[in-house]
């Protein structure tokens, strides 16, 4: 008898000879209990899961080519779950004694063999055999996801065989694919005997009684029960080679726990594909549609949660950050499986937002050293990982873990995430995309089309530190985001989470103001630095306005301005450029900086000049483009003090909230900005504003000293004018001219004394301007009285203007009445800027006395004052002027460095010149 056995195994493995190598028939579906129709329920745990599968076969029914390896990729969602089964060894299948746990379905051989006769003498004949065997849950390496097997040799006397009798393995894996579905390979499948046919039966829920009759059970037929020769199933049982089967009947105590579950999409048949190669290395592919896509997606549950973390956090501050995803999934066979994710949308809290101090040494991955849809190693620069990532699957006994990487910004999709998580052979790499409100800046991150595949918790930890992408919150509280859930059948759900934030307290906007002079020397051109500062945690500043101190002031002559077509096209010469603004932004010990060119502008916002700060906002690997903010630039018409006033303050460029905590003006253009030509202590002040409203004050000290060594040499020309208007009782005209030397020290005041041949003429003062009019420079025109221009090396243009005669009012200091006086002078000069001139007149021994006590320290190289004569001048001739001898007049005129000077200049008259004879 063992002749006979030997004889009939090692026939097993002959070869086919003619015709093609090909697959014949390939089914890949699920089915209900009877087997064959078709289990459409979308999350339903079908009866069974089977993949059959027929080789060509000659006229002989000998196979064409023997089958080396099997790859069968099955459609996407449709997924076992071996983790919740009893595992065999390797050991236990090679000794026949896995454990019945172990069994999730049975596997159906159909075979080629070499059949010996009862009489020995007869030569063996070729049989076709039918095998079936268990399918077992085998353990599982470090680098496999999912392994099962059979061993054909517990077949009915395969004892006796001494043909390749070795368990058969199937492995199973999950493709690179961006659906990651999941396939299984069987390699290396044995010559001997002959592969024809081979049937696999998934068990969707292993442990139902009805699978009872067939769980331990194996067994070795005939093909009808009839074969060559006269030799029948009957033969084969008195050879010892064939039936009867093996008992099954072994039952499980746990019994609805599912292995399969079917796909949750409702869309499309499901396609199960083959593909198989021969020894020879031919290989065939064949592909099996189910007749319908999965239906009543609308039934599948679907109850996802979420949770942030850490639960608490400190305010305007970089932050970790943990989004966890959590998805129950079903452990009963009664309950269909819940949807598995498509899309899932992750709004955090508003004022969660990307930190700009990320930016700092930041780089990104590309997509070739991403390597999605492969298994190559991550090249993705170290700079460029910004967390972890860790998915738990039922699939697997261990997490999948990872890395999170930024990715290299596409059109349309600049702040992109790259993760990879790796487990069990399994490389799982997804492509998601943050997406900031372009105005509030508030942070959702989606990862689209994810994989059809189940997992409990799917938890994204962003990293902290000083470089954490993600910034807490300024406001203190509850803060409360969400997770839009989208599964593959359709379904939305949306689930709060949230975190609390601390750590409020102390002022909540008390910025920070800075001045520097580049010299400290009195009268010098030297740069000029201011600076604001905000710490974290304070209202993020928006307004900004300086007052820089009198005598403070730029020289504007000579710059080229940048036009406004040029700032809408951020192409300002560099001719016009003045200094650098320089910003740092972020939260944290590390806010990132930035800095760009400070252009001089015309006129802006009603005034006179302008600034444009142009940033070119490249923070790290992100080009946001550039940032343009508009200053005007004002002269305070009563002591020329330089006011800056900015627009508004970006918060928010391409969805990134600056977090400004550093601002910084640098005006460095050679000869540019002068020094006053004061000593001592002048104050740069600055008003501040924040986003919520919130106003604060704040002032910097500016010194300089060395004013005495200036230069101050003024000097003063009087001259009356009209020689119509020189007789007595005449109003004639006085032009007044004072000069000085670029590089001087400013004329504070100016008090000039005419002769007692003139005085004033009350009766022509009555068409006065009105003293509140004069403060708001509305007085009418008849109240003019002459002319003034003033020449200044700064500016491009004299200022010239009407000289008005202004009602004389003071107020006494003990009673606070007003008190009438002489009427005042009032001079509005304007070109390039306005600066109001005033002067008191006084009667000081019988002689008009006319002061300017306070003008601005500015460079004026000429003064002249032209008060009108004729028949309304306000001058009148207490005498002939022209003969009157020489007329002086007196002049005290006193600096900013503390400097007088006297004269008494000779008066030029309108008086014909004598003839000589």
């Amino acid at each position: 008898m063992l002749a006979v056995v030997v004889a009939l195994l090692g026939g097993l493995g002959v070869a086919a000879t003619a015709g093609a190598y090909d697959i014949t028939a390939f089914t890949g579906t699920v089915v209900r209990p009877d087997g064959t129709t078709y289990a459409d329920l979308a999350g339903e745990h079908p009866d069974g899961g089977i993949v059959d599968f027929t080789f060509a076969t000659d006229g002989s029914g000998e196979p064409v080519g023997n089958t080396k390896d099997v790859r069968v990729d099955i459609p996407p969602g449709l997924v076992p779950n071996p983790e919740a089964f009893t595992r065999c060894t390797d050991a236990q299948l090679s000794a026949k004694s896995c454990p019945v746990g172990s069994q999730i379905g049975k596997q159906e051989l159909t075979v080629r063999a070499t059949i010996p006769t009862l009489a020995l003498l007869l030569q063996p004949t070729r049989q076709t055999l039918k095998l079936q065997v268990p399918l077992y849950n085998m353990t599982i390496g470090a680098d496999q996801v999912a392994r099962f097997a059979f061993n054909p040799a517990m077949a009915p006397a395969s004892g006796q065989a001494n043909g390749d009798k070795s368990p058969i393995q199937i492995i199973g894996g999950v493709r690179d694919t961006t659906d990651a579905g999941l396939f299984f390979t069987i390699s290396n499948l044995p010559t001997n005997p002959a592969v024809v046919r081979s049937k696999l039966t998934f068990w969707g829920t292993p442990g139902l009684t009805s699978h009872d009759a067939e769980r331990g059970k194996s067994c070795t037929n005939s093909d009808n029960g009839i074969v060559q020769g006269a030799i029948n199933t009957a033969h084969l049982l008195e050879a010892g080679i064939a039936g009867p089967c093996s008992p099954g009947g072994q039952p499980l105590p746990v019994k609805d726990t599912p292995f399969l579950t079917n796909p949750t999409r409702c869309a499309g048949p499901l396609t199960t594909r083959l593909t198989t190669w021969s020894y020879a290395g031919e290989q065939r592919n064949a592909s099996f549609d189910t007749p319908y896509g999965a239906l009543d997606c609308a039934g599948v549950p679907f109850a996802p949660t979420a949770v942030f973390g850490p639960g608490n956090v400190g305010n305007d501050a970089p932050m970790p950050l943990t989004v966890g995803l959590r998805v129950p999934q079903a452990t009963s066979s009664s309950v269909r499986g819940s949807a598995h994710l498509d899309r899932v949308a992750v709004t955090l809290p508003p004022g969660t937002t990307i930190s700009p101090s990320a930016a700092n040494g930041l780089q990104t991955c590309s997509d070739a050293q991403f390597g999605r849809g492969t298994h190559n190693p991550i090249a993705c620069p170290a700079a460029s990982k910004v967390g972890t990532a860790r998915i738990a699957t039922p699939l697997l006994p261990d997490p999948l873990v990872g890395t999170l990487y930024v990715g290299d910004p596409k059109p349309g999709d600049r702040y992109r995430l790259l993760l990879v998580v790796d487990g069990h052979g399994v490389t799982l790499r997804l492509v998601g995309s943050i997406q900031p409100d372009p105005a509030t800046g508030q942070v959702t991150a989606i990862f689209d089309h994810n994989p059809q595949l189940p997992f409990t918790a799917f938890d994204l930890s962003f990293d902290g530190g000083p470089r954490a992408i993600v910034a807490s919150p300024q406001a203190c509280g509850s803060a409360t985001g969400n997770v839009r859930y989208g599964g593959w059948s359709g379904a939305t759900v949306d689930a709060p989470a949230g975190f609390q934030v601390g750590g409020c307290g102390g002022d909540a906007f008390a910025p920070t103001l800075s001045a520097a002079a580049g010299s400290s020397k009195s009268g010098a051109y030297a740069p000029l630095t201011v600076g604001f500062g905000r710490p974290d945690g304070q209202q993020f500043l928006s307004r900004v306005r300086v007052d820089l101190p009198p005598g403070l002031l730029a020289k504007i002559k000579g710059v080229p301005r940048c036009g406004g077509a040029q700032i809408a096209q951020q192409a300002c010469p560099e001719a016009s450029r003045i200094g650098t603004a320089s910003v740092q932004a972020g939260p944290g010990p590390a806010p990132y900086p930035l800095s760009g060119p400070v252009y001089l502008t015309d006129g802006y916002r009603g005034q006179a000049f302008g600034m444009v700060t142009m940033i070119r906002a490249i923070a790290g690997p992100y080009d946001l483009g550039t940032v343009v903010v508009r200053q005007s630039i004002g002269i305070d018409p009563n002591d020329a003090h330089v006011v800056v006033e900015s627009d508004p303050l970006p918060q928010v460029v391409e969805g990134i909230p600056l977090r400004l905590r550093q601002l910084q003006l640098g005006i460095d253009r050679p000869k540019f900005v002068r020094n006053p030509t004061s000593c001592g202590t002048a104050k740069v002040r600055a008003a501040l504003g924040s986003i919520d409203g919130t106003a604060a004050q704040g002032s910097s000290d500016l010194a300089f000293e060395g004013c005495k060594s200036l230069a101050f040499k003024p000097k003063v020309s009087l001259r009356f004018t009209g020689r119509k208007q020189a007789k007595r009782l005449q109003h004639t005209g006085v032009t007044a001219i004072v000069t000085q030397k670029e590089g001087e020290a400013g004329i504070r005041s100016t008090s000039v004394a005419l002769p007692t041949a003139v005085s004033l003429a009350a009766a022509n003062a009555k068409k006065l301007c009105e003293y509140a009019d004069a403060q708001r420079d509305a007085c009418p025109r008849d109240s003019i009285i002459g002319t003034a221009i003033a020449e200044t090396p700064i500016l491009e243009k004299k200022l010239r203007g009407p000289v008005y005669f202004v009602k004389g009012i003071r107020t006494d200091p003990k009673t606070g009445r007003q008190i009438k006086t002489l009427p005042h002078l009032f001079a509005p000069l304007r070109g390039q800027a306005t600066i109001y001139v005033r002067a008191m007149s006084a009667i000081s021994r019988n002689r008009l006395v006319t002061t300017f006590p306070s003008l601005p320290d500015a460079p004026i190289t000429k003064f002249t004052l032209v008060i009108n004569g004729g028949k309304h001048g306000i001058i009148a001739n207490t005498r002939n002027l022209c003969r009157s001898g020489k007329l002086r007049g007196s002049a005290r005129l006193e600096g900013y460095n503390g400097a007088k000077r006297s004269s008494r200049p000779l008066i030029g008259l309108p008086c014909k010149k004598v003839r000589k004879r």
